[in-house]
Order: C-alpha cells, then sequence, then structure tokens
C-alpha cells in the first residue's frame, strides 16, 4: 500500500497507524452514514478517499472520483467568485492550523457539472509517523438551500426596510409571499391583515372561492383562532387535523392543499408585538420539507413588518401629498391676500371685476364650479358678482333677508365657513331649485366680515357630492379665514392710503417748518410753511445755506426716540436773518435713513413773550387793586357810616352841617370809586342781566377820571334817557368800554395835545330785531390804513413794544360777538376813530321788584343825596329789603338786643351807635368764640356779622350758630364790602341768609335789622 493508502486507513480507523487500530466496521459505519462529503487526498492531490456523501453532494461515484487528481473533479471558488489560492491553504495546513471557509464548489464531471455548489469546508492536515505531511482530510457540507433560504430571508428583511413609497399594502404582501414560497417551496399561501377588520392581502395558490370562504365570517374567529391564543403559537398540521373550520376545510382540500403552517404575524417578534394579521403556507404533499419553526417565525416577523412599514409609508405620503395640496392652497390664498384692488363696495355689477376674479382664485383652490358674492345691506343680502353661473341664478340663489337665512338669522348664528349638501334645510326651497338645475350637489358657504359683523356672503358651488370633495371643515374654515384677512388687507390698504394722503396734507399744512434731509445734510423734502420762511428753492440745498450759525450734526446711531433741541439763526433766501428754534431726529423713509428738522421762527414769539409779560404785570396790579379795594372798604365803611352819623346829628351847629354834607359827599364819591374797583377786579362767571348803559358808562369814567384830568381830556356822554336796557354781562362790558376808551385816550395823548371822547347812544332797527348802537369815537390821530384789515386780530397793535398786548380789541370783538353784536371801526369825518356797539334791545325781559330802571338786577336803587354829584350804589342781595331814600323804618316797640360780630372796632363803634339812636339794644364782639359765649347765655333777636374776619371766619360762626339753635339762621346777616361775589351770593342763597354791604347806608341798614328782626319771629 501507497503512503496515501496507510493514511485512508488511519482515517477509516479513526485515528493515525500508530495510535493503534479501531474495528473497520465501525470505521466503515461512520464514512457512510455522514451526510457530509468525507474527501482525502495524498500529497500530490490525488484523490485517495472519495464518501457516500460525497457522492451525493457532487452527483460523482466514487470508483469515478479515487484515483483522480482533484482538480480535474472540481473547482474551488471563494464567494466572491474568485479562485481558491492553494499556496494560502497549504501554508495554513502546514501550521496545523485547519482551513474553514465557505466556497463555491463547481463540478468538472458528474451529474452536478457545471453548477454552483455552496460549501461550508473543513480541511485537516494528515501527517505520517514521523511526522511529515502526507495528505489533507476534507469534510464538505452542502449548504446551498439553506443559503438560498438565508437570501430569501434577507430579502423579506429588506422589503421591510427599503418599502418603496408608493407601493401599498397589498403590493408589499404579494412580494413578500411570492419570496417566502419560493424559499422554502410552498405551493401556495395567504396573508391576510387585522388592522382594519379582516381581509386578504394576498395570495398565491388558492381560488377566490377558497378566499371568500376563509374570510366569510368577517373576523377571526373558531377553532384557528382559538389554537393561536397561546403566546408564539405556531401551527403546523396535515389539512384533516388542522384547526379549522370544516367549510374552510373542505375549500382548502378543493384546492389540492394537504399540509399547513400558520403562524402570526407581529411586526416585533416578541410575544408582546401587536397582531397585524396570519401567514399560512400550503403544501399539495403530504410530508414536505418544511423550514424550522424559528425560521418561519422569523420570516412572519419580517412579512408583518414589511406590510406594517407600508401602511406607515403609505399613510406618510397621503399626508405629505395631502401637505403638499394644502400647501398650494394655501399659496393660492396668499396670493388672494395680494389682489392689487382695491374695494368698490358701491359700485355696479360690472364694476365688480376684482370680485369676479377673487371668485375665479377661490374656485380653482377649493374645485368649485362656480361662485357668487352677496353684500349684507341692510338686512337684506344682495348679489353683486357671480362666476360660472348666469346672473338671474345667482340672484336667485342669494338675494334674500339676512333674517331668512338660517346660517345667520340669529345674532349667534353661524358665523364660520360651512360646507352643506344641496338637500340642507339651510338652503331655501328657491335656492335648491337653482342648484338642482344648474347641476350643483354641494357647497361651500363662507361668510365675510368687517370688526366682527357679517359684512358679506361667498358661495361656493360644487357638481359632486360633500364625500367626494377634496376638502374638509377646517380646511374650509382656513379658507374662510384668509378670505377675512384678504377683505381686511383692503380695507386696511385704502385706510393706508388714505393715510398716507391725510398724512401728506398734515406735512404741507403744518404751520411749522417741516425738513427733510439725507444724513449728509442735503434737503430733500419740505412742507409749505418751509417754503414761505426760506424761499422756494430750498430742497436740494445743503443745511449750512440756511443757518448763519454752527449747523447742529446729527449721529445716524441715534435712536428714533433722540431729540436733539436747540436755537440758533436761520437765513433766508434774501440773505435776512431771523432768531429760530429747532428739533431734529432721525427717522426711516421709504426704507432710508433720514433726519426731520422741525425749525419754528421765534420773531414772533419774542414780541409775545415781551407782551405777555407786561400782560402778567397788568394782571398782578388788577390782583393788587382787587385786594387793596377791599382793605380800604372796612376803614371806608366807617368813614361813610360815621359822615352819615354827623350830618344826622340834630345837635350839629349850622355852619358846620355844610361842612358835614360836604364830608358825606367826598365819602360816597370814595365809595363808589372802591365798588367799580371791585367789580371790575372780580373773577366770575359770565352772568347776564338786563340794565341801563348810563350807570355802567359812568363806572367806567369814574375808574378813569383821574387820568382823563390829567390828560386833558373832555368826555362828552349823550344817552338819551329812554334808551332801551340791554342784557348785558356787567364785569365783560366794563371791560369792552375800557378798552376802547383808553385805547381813544391813549391815542390822543400820543398827538401830545388835549383831545375830546364823546359817547353816544341811540335806539335803532335792525334785520334782527330792535338794537341799541353805542358810539365811541375820539379825534386823536386814527388807525393807520395798513393795519385796518388786521384791526380785530389778536396781537396787532401799533403800540411800542411794553405799551400793548394788542390783544384789546380781538378780546372786546369776542365779548360783544358772544353778545350776539357786532363791534366795528368807521374812520371819523373830523379825523380820528370811531367805533360802533351794536346791542340787541332787551325786550320783556321782568324786572326786579324795587328796582327803577337804570339800575343792575343784582344792585338795590341808587340813592342820592341833595348835595351828591355822584350816586351811590348800595349792593345788597335778596332777601334784603332796600327803602326807598330819606324814608326812616319805624322803632320798634321794645328794645330788641342785635349782636354785632366783627374785628373792626370803628365799625362795631358805628353799629353800636346806628343800632342804640334806632332803639335797639346792640351786643358787640370782636371775635367768634366771645359771640358764642353771648349766644350761650341769651338769644339776640338779630345777627350782623362780617364775612371776613381773623380767627373764626363768619361761614364758620354760622355753621356754629346753627347747631346750637337752626332757627338763627332767619335772624342772620353776613356783612361785606363784595356781596356780588358768586361764592358768597350762592352761600346766603343755600343758608337762606341776608347780605349787608360794605359801606353802609343808615337806611339799608336799618332795613336788614327790621327784616331779620321779623324773619325770626316768624
Amino acid at each position: 500500500m501507497t503512503a496515501g493508502e496507510d493514511d485512508v486507513d488511519q482515517v477509516r480507523a479513526g485515528a493515525p497507524a500508530d495510535r493503534g487500530a479501531v474495528g473497520g466496521s465501525f470505521q466503515d459505519e461512520v464514512i457512510n452514514q455522514s451526510i457530509d462529503a468525507i474527501i482525502v487526498i495524498d500529497d500530490d492531490l490525488i484523490v485517495r478517499l472519495w464518501s457516500p456523501g460525497a457522492e451525493r453532494v457532487y452527483a460523482i461515484p466514487a470508483a469515478v472520483a479515487i484515483g483522480r487528481p482533484i482538480g480535474d473533479i472540481l473547482v474551488a471558488h471563494e464567494l466572491d467568485g474568485t479562485l481558491l489560492d492553494g499556496v494560502a491553504s497549504r501554508l495554513s495546513l502546514e501550521k496545523n492550523e485547519p482551513f474553514r471557509q465557505r466556497l463555491i464548489h463547481r463540478p468538472r464531471i458528474g451529474g452536478r457539472s457545471g453548477s454552483d455548489i455552496v460549501i461550508d469546508s473543513v480541511v485537516t492536515v494528515l501527517r505520517g509517523q514521523d511526522g511529515s505531511v502526507t495528505g489533507l482530510l476534507g469534510i464538505n457540507r452542502d449548504v446551498t438551500e439553506t443559503t438560498q433560504l438565508e437570501a430569501e430571508i434577507a430579502a423579506l428583511a429588506a422589503l421591510s426596510v427599503l418599502t418603496d413609497g408608493d407601493r401599498s399594502q397589498t403590493a408589499v404582501a404579494s412580494a413578500a409571499l411570492e419570496i417566502l414560497c419560493r424559499a422554502i417551496g410552498a405551493d401556495a399561501g395567504l396573508i391576510t391583515s387585522t388592522e382594519a377588520g379582516y381581509e386578504a392581502l394576498a395570495s398565491i395558490g388558492l381560488t377566490q372561492r377558497t378566499i371568500d370562504v376563509i374570510l366569510a365570517y368577517g373576523q377571526l374567529g373558531g377553532p384557528l383562532a382559538t389554537a393561536l391564543e397561546p403566546p408564539n403559537a405556531f401551527i403546523s398540521a396535515d389539512l384533516a387535523t388542522a384547526p379549522l373550520r370544516e367549510d374552510v376545510r373542505e375549500a382548502v382540500l378543493a384546492d389540492g392543499i394537504r399540509h399547513l403552517v400558520v403562524v402570526e404575524m407581529r411586526p416585533s417578534a416578541t410575544a408582546g408585538g401587536r397582531l397585524t394579521g396570519l401567514l399560512a403556507l400550503g403544501w399539495r404533499s403530504d410530508h414536505p420539507v418544511e423550514p424550522s419553526r424559528a425560521i418561519l417565525v422569523q420570516a412572519a416577523a419580517l412579512v408583518g413588518s414589511s406590510i406594517e412599514n407600508a401602511r406607515l409609508l403609505g399613510a406618510v405620503e397621503r399626508g405629505l401629498t395631502e401637505e403638499r395640496r394644502l400647501t398650494r392652497r394655501m399659496r393660492a390664498l396668499v396670493e388672494l391676500t395680494r389682489l392689487p384692488v382695491s374695494i368698490q363696495p358701491d359700485q355696479p355689477r360690472e364694476g365688480a371685476g376684482w370680485i369676479t376674479q377673487l371668485m375665479s382664485e377661490l374656485g380653482a383652490i377649493l374645485g368649485a364650479r362656480a361662485a357668487t358674492y352677496a353684500r349684507v345691506i341692510g338686512d337684506n343680502l344682495v348679489l353683486e358678482a357671480v362666476n360660472g353661473m348666469p346672473w338671474d341664478a345667482g340672484a336667485r340663489l342669494m338675494s334674500r333677508p339676512v333674517s331668512q337665512f338660517p346660517l345667520f338669522a340669529e345674532p349667534s348664528g353661524h358665523q364660520s365657513a360651512v360646507l352643506l349638501p344641496v338637500g340642507s334645510p339651510w338652503l331655501s326651497d328657491t335656492a335648491r331649485d337653482v342648484a338642482e338645475q344648474q347641476g350643483f350637489q354641494s357647497g361651500a358657504i363662507l361668510p365675510i366680515h368687517d370688526a366682527g359683523r357679517l359684512d358679506a356672503v361667498i358661495m361656493c358651488a360644487f357638481g359632486e357630492e360633500l364625500g367626494r370633495i377634496e376638502i374638509d371643515d377646517r380646511t374650509l374654515e382656513a379658507i374662510g379665514r384668509v378670505l377675512d384677512i384678504s377683505f381686511a388687507n383692503r380695507r386696511f390698504r385704502e385706510v393706508i392710503e388714505a393715510n398716507e394722503r391725510r398724512y401728506r396734507e398734515l406735512f404741507d399744512l403744518t404751520p411749522e417748518a417741516l425738513l427733510v434731509q439725507t444724513m449728509d445734510e442735503e434737503i430733500v423734502d419740505a412742507n409749505r410753511a418751509a417754503f414761505e420762511l426760506y424761499g422756494p428753492g430750498i430742497v436740494g440745498r445743503h443745511v449750512s445755506d440756511l443757518s448763519a450759525s454752527e449747523p447742529v450734526r446729527i449721529d445716524p446711531a441715534f435712536d428714533r426716540d433722540d431729540v436733539i433741541r436747540g436755537t440758533g439763526i436761520g437765513r433766508r433766501e434774501d440773505g435776512s436773518t431771523f432768531p429760530e428754534e429747532f428739533e431734529l431726529r432721525v427717522t426711516d423713509i421709504g426704507g432710508e435713513r433720514r433726519t426731520l428738522a422741525i425749525v419754528r421762527d421765534l420773531t414772533e414769539r419774542s414780541r409775545l413773550q415781551a407782551e405777555l409779560a407786561q400782560a402778567q404785570k397788568m394782571d398782578a396790579i388788577g390782583m393788587l387793586v382787587a385786594g387793596v379795594a377791599h382793605e380800604l372798604n372796612n376803614p371806608l365803611a366807617a368813614i361813610v357810616g360815621f359822615s352819615h352819623l354827623l350830618r344826622t346829628d340834630p345837635s350839629l351847629p349850622t355852619d358846620l352841617r355844610g361842612q358835614a354834607d360836604l364830608l358825606v359827599q367826598e365819602a360816597n364819591r370814595t365809595r363808589v370809586i372802591v365798588q367799580n374797583l371791585l367789580d371790575f377786579a372780580r373773577l366770575r362767571p359770565p352772568e347776564r342781566v338786563e340794565m341801563d348803559l348810563q350807570p355802567l358808562i359812568d363806572s367806567v369814567l369814574g375808574l378813569q377820571s383821574y387820568v382823563l384830568a390829567q390828560n386833558r381830556l373832555t368826555v362828552d356822554v349823550d344817552l338819551p334817557p329812554d334808551l332801551p336796557r340791554v342784557s348785558v354781562d356787567r364785569s365783560q362790558m366794563q371791560q369792552v368800554l375800557i378798552n376802547l376808551t383808553v385805547n381813544a385816550s391813549q391815542a390822543i395823548t400820543d398827538s401830545g395835545r388835549p383831545g375830546t371822547i364823546r359817547i353816544s347812544g341811540r335806539a335803532d332797527t335792525a334785520p334782527s330785531g330792535p338794537i341799541v348802537r353805542i358810539e365811541i369815537a375820539d379825534d386823536g390821530p386814527g388807525v393807520p390804513p395798513e393795519i385796518l384789515d388786521r384791526l380785530f386780530l389778536p396781537f396787532v397793535t401799533t403800540k411800542a413794544p411794553g405799551k400793548g398786548t394788542g390783544l384789546g380789541l380781538s378780546v372786546s370783538f369776542g365779548i360783544i360777538k358772544s353778545h350776539g353784536g357786532t363791534l366795528r371801526h368807521r374812520p371819523s369825518p373830523g379825523g380820528g376813530a370811531t367805533f360802533l356797539i351794536e346791542l340787541p334791545a332787551a325786550t320783556g325781559s321782568p324786572i326786579e321788584a324795587g328796582s327803577p330802571a337804570g339800575t343792575d338786577r343784582r344792585s338795590p336803587p341808587p340813592r342820592s343825596s341833595p348835595d351828591d354829584r355822584n350816586p351811590v350804589v348800595e349792593e345788597a342781595d335778596p332777601p334784603t329789603v332796600p327803602l326807598a331814600a330819606g324814608a326812616d323804618p319805624a322803632p320798634p316797640a321794645l328794645a330788641l338786643r342785635v349782636l354785632v360780630l366783627g374785628d373792626e372796632p370803628s365799625i362795631r363803634e358805628f353799629l353800636g351807635r346806628v343800632l342804640e339812636r334806632e332803639g335797639y339794644e346792640p351786643i358787640l364782639a370782636d371775635t367768634g368764640p366771645a359771640a358764642l359765649d353771648i349766644l350761650r347765655r341769651d338769644m339776640p333777636d338779630a345777627i350782623l356779622c362780617d364775612h371776613r374776619m381773623a380767627g373764626m371766619s363768619g361761614t364758620e360762626f354760622l355753621a356754629a350758630i346753627v347747631a346750637i339753635e337752626s332757627k338763627l339762621a332767619r335772624r342772620f346777616a353776613f356783612m361785606s364790602g363784595d356781596v356780588l361775589n358768586p361764592e358768597l351770593r350762592d352761600f346766603a342763597s343755600e343758608h337762606g341768609v341776608q347780605l349787608l354791604a360794605k359801606p353802609f347806608d343808615i337806611a339799608v341798614l336799618t332795613a336788614v335789622v327790621t327784616s331779620l328782626v321779623a324773619g325770626g319771629r316768624a
């Protein structure tokens, strides 16, 4: 035996020759029963052993193979097709390292000649007794079918991961079932889904009748469902014993199926995975070679994952498709908001082109066949535009009262877009008839709102039923909101355009000069005031050309809220300059950084500030005069009172009586002057009463008597005794007369010569009725012609700065106009100026009882002594009871007590003497607390209290005595030098107390006391 034969014997013995021998029967049994191909080659690569397994794997008999070189029998390749490198393998074997590798063997002879056989090969070196290599032992296992199954399983795995987005669940299930049946050799297969009902996704080798029988119950149930209840359930059985309903068994048998395998499909191979369907495989042989359970469970999981992925990808694709469709719609809707057409709702149907365009766009978005647009006017829907249908049809469809449109009938009714079928009860019978005639089956109603109010309605009509319209309520609602935005944008655009026009007008009409400058200080725009201030050619010029002082530059980085203010000297185009005040700020105009300058000419303001300072000085003087007049009232009251006492004293010698009369006369004259000052300086609301002009003019001239005499001015007054009364505010009318007479006096005085002021009054008739015309003329230089057209404008004056405000005539003009009259200028024929006042005559107005003609209704009548040249006006307020001149009150039968409270000793003494002379018992008190002590001991019959006192005031004293005895208010009178003060008059009227004017007239004083005593007894 050669060395190779010895090696074969060693292999058959199970060990090398020097290890001993084992029985030959055992060797042959091992070699013959092995399913693997066992091959022994000697050192020359000649085959020495070719087992029965090798005969089956390669289809080459041992007799043919033994003794031939192995290279003549087969060729070995690596899996990638590379020819096996024998040298590398030999080196590996010589190192006693077994050679293990999956290879492809391609027989050159035998029944499988040229076929590729996938082999898992293990090659071991054989050595002789001396350790030298004597040959190779190869054990080769045929894994071709297993490799194919693995490839199919891999294809299933790839199918579950790489499913194309455009393949449906059915297509994926069919591909998976085809791969699986081919891999395991099944003759039939069925994949069912339990996701959306029990349904067949794919089948192979089964008739439709069999599938219908399987799905007849409409759900998974029966013996098969029971058998699949346990986790990881797996059914493999002949059809005769399989857990099936009998009708299913008969149908499957009719298709020739004899063996059945059923596996649950769960995307996750674990027991907890969600059941998505079943995988059923069938063979037409009774005992087929089926894969292992693990492989089938894995395959079912892969099929389930593939189908689930297809479902998810389909859902994603549908979502993306819907998103793309909605995106296209929303883009179109955005374009709707940009339609460059203004809303013109009042135009007839021919002018509604923009609405037609909108409805056309909307129809394309929604897929509608036609659309109508109706405005809400009052309570009616009025058609204004149609698209895709006749006008008459649209009118019948839409034109009706809103109250008859159930969608919008209620105030809180449906206010959002809605889809509805033609048969909807929301449509009227007429609308349904029109829709059916036009072939419409459904519609969409989209309300248009304006500030939350229903403004219009768009109805889109479809030729399809609701279920076939590719739009849902949410999308329609979004479209409705976009339509609202579209209409609102147009309204806003009109507002913006109107605002731009308005702001441009405001820019141009602003009285202050506005300049728009670049950051390089070039003027690019200006308003009218700027052109008037600087000249017409300022645009395009540099800022430095308009300023005589150093221009102020603004930093471009300034914030818009930053403002630079300053003053300087401006320069006009003609080179003249003026004081200016400016404000600079940075703004954006048209997307470009600009500087906005506001410039004010301070020339007039400087003059007005000087005039205002003078006016404020005069106002302070007026307040000072009022204060002085009040302070003079108290000593004057004592002087006037004691003068009357002296003159009426029967013991006064005859030679002194004339002097006493002169003292009374001068005291009364002083009293008139103080009273006029008070009346003029008093601040009170306007109050019109009927009065004669004579006493009013006398009071005005009395205030100016010193100035008139000093400047050698003569005043001629010509007022007829029957001149009608006028209804005026005394103080305001005094102001007008003083303004006019002062102007005349100053005009004459400035000429440096004596002059005359003439005041005359006449009754006349105008178209509006009887009037009283008053003329105030002077013989001064007259009004300069250059200011005649501006004579009654504010701040117009011919006087030097500091000598006049320029407000006298304008204020007088406004006062006369507010009285319903006119004030105008007329040149005097002989020179000078004449001002005419025309006032409506008072006719039919009631005159206060006891007030004779020629007096103010608020004042008692004048009383004159035989020697008085000026009337003395005693001011009192009802319920004061004045007496006629020279009348004396009847003395009381009993000595009544009169409490006199005042902080002026001279007035207290005078009142005490008068009261004693008139038969009263005076009780004198100088403070409120002292008077309260007297009241607590004994109640007087009358109380005379000074209104203004140090310490407790008169009003506080009144409150204190009313708290003691409320009826004392009937016996109470305030003594005041300003009884026409509105606050005092209102207080007296509210509390029912009387007023007694200072300085006192003895007759009025006694009348008031008599009235108080009578009121206290009532």
